[in-house]
């Protein structure tokens, strides 16, 4: 496909995949945020990378007027990780994004290598902007561990953990904290390698299947209570940026005990209700508190952070985790968010990309 030359729309890679242990959630969040995004002022390229590591860059791009109808089959080649798949280097890759004169990645890699800041610092080396947190957020969100320490010098409620190693490190946990217990990788996300632990006995191999995806693990008291998820995007107003929390959704998983990767991606594993039905001083209540941590880890762009709203005690919100990269599909948090705002998924995507090209003329200062 020949690309319309018009210097007045904007070159958008749109970058997804990558060697992760949510790969197959990444390729399905591009397909539909290229199945969403509006083309009006804008052309994009959609970008996979492989398993392997390898940028398969689509040789045809959206563009307004034209099908959009090959994308999914671009993803579904990309996934399917072909050893006779051609794909770039990542030096080829930093070499065309410079030559095409790339104007912004919007990223959509969730997990290790996308999320966790080594792409972004990539980008930052090539002068490219992209959409969502910096080098250095991204980094520290991703180590639920440190970001928890940040967390909680931030003055937000955090639950009871320790860290692993090894397996042999449950005897210990097992005498320090409470049964049950949440074991997960310390990197990582969509509850991948996560398991819920209410025997002792258990421990040692919860604590060996998180360390098949990560060499630390977190393991965390369970806090008894109602999972809420409330998402912040920042946005661009009267020349400076905007935070604005989204109304928080209350998540009860209809087959799991927790929200799990099936709860997150089966359609209809998991019932969510946004906004949460909670009190409106609760609900203002976890939008401060998604909104004190945000700018505690120094996110940009967005961030969804996870809480319990506790069963006992005063009710003040005990937050989980904070993601960067907030999933994209059809069934994720963030867009459901943000259309209950008023803010429909295109309106959201332009607003990322706008945010994340303010950002960067600000880094140039």
């Amino acid at each position: 496909m020949v690309l319309r030359k018009d210097s007045s729309l904007r070159r958008i890679w749109l970058i997804a995949g990558g060697p992760s242990t949510e790969f197959e959630v990444s390729l399905n969040s591009g397909r539909v945020v290229c199945e969403k995004i509006s083309l009006h002022d804008k052309v994009v390229q959609p970008v996979g990378i492989t398993r392997r590591g390898r940028w398969v860059i689509s040789e045809r791009v959206l563009q307004e007027g034209e099908a959009r109808d090959w994308v999914g089959s671009f993803f579904r080649c990309v996934a399917s990780d072909d050893s006779s798949l051609s794909g770039a280097t990542v030096v080829e890759a930093a070499a065309r994004m410079i030559d095409e004169h790339v104007d912004c990645a919007f990223l959509v890699l969730h997990g290790q290598f996308g999320e966790d800041g080594r792409v972004q610092g990539f980008l930052d080396t090539l002068g490219i902007p992209y959409t969502g947190s910096g080098l250095f957020a991204s980094a520290l969100a991703f180590d639920k561990a440190r970001a928890l320490q940040v967390l909680r010098g931030a003055g937000l409620r955090t639950p009871r953990g320790m860290c692993a190693t090894a397996p042999t490190d449950a005897s210990k946990i097992a005498a320090t904290l409470h049964f049950p217990l949440f074991v997960k990788p310390v990197h990582g996300g969509s509850s991948v390698g996560m398991s819920f632990v209410s025997d002792p006995t258990a421990l040692p191999s919860a604590i060996a299947l998180a360390l098949e995806t990560d060499a630390h693990v977190l393991i965390e008291e369970r806090v008894e209570g109602l999972e809420v998820s409330c998402g912040v995007i920042d946005r661009v107003r009267d020349s400076k940026i905007e935070s604005l929390a989204l109304p928080p959704t209350a998540i009860r998983p209809r087959q799991s005990s927790f929200f799990d990767y099936n709860a997150k991606y089966t359609p209809g594993g998991s019932e969510e209700i946004t906004p949460a039905p909670l009190p409106a001083p609760m609900l203002e209540r976890i939008r401060d508190c998604a909104l004190r941590a945000h700018k505690a880890l120094g996110c940009e762009g967005m961030s969804r952070s996870d809480f319990i709203i506790p069963e006992e005690g005063n009710g003040e919100p005990v937050i989980l985790e904070v993601n960067t990269i907030p999933g994209m599909t059809s069934t994720s948090l963030l867009p459901q968010q943000a259309q209950a705002a008023g803010i429909d998924f295109s309106q959201l995507l332009d607003e990322l990309i706008e945010t994340a090209l303010w950002c960067a003329r600000q880094r140039r200062r």
